[in-house]
């Protein structure tokens, strides 16, 4: 004899579109968090680019 009333067909229903949402959602973060990494790589890259040369510390004496 099976209880599969409308009440447990819409709690497995709820629960599959739950897994799909937490799945989107995971989607989106891992997408944010690469665009986030772009962003910072791109701006430390500028930065460091903009810093002058270093000077060497050894200096020829004559």
């Amino acid at each position: 004899m099976s209880t599969t009333g409308p009440l447990s067909r819409f709690a497995a229903d709820a629960r599959a579109a739950v897994g799909r949402d937490e799945r989107l959602i995971l989607l989106f973060l891992l997408l944010l968090s690469l665009a986030a990494l772009a962003v910072f790589l791109h701006y430390t890259t500028l930065i460091l680019d903009g810093l002058p040369d270093v000077i060497p510390s050894a200096v020829s004496r004559p």
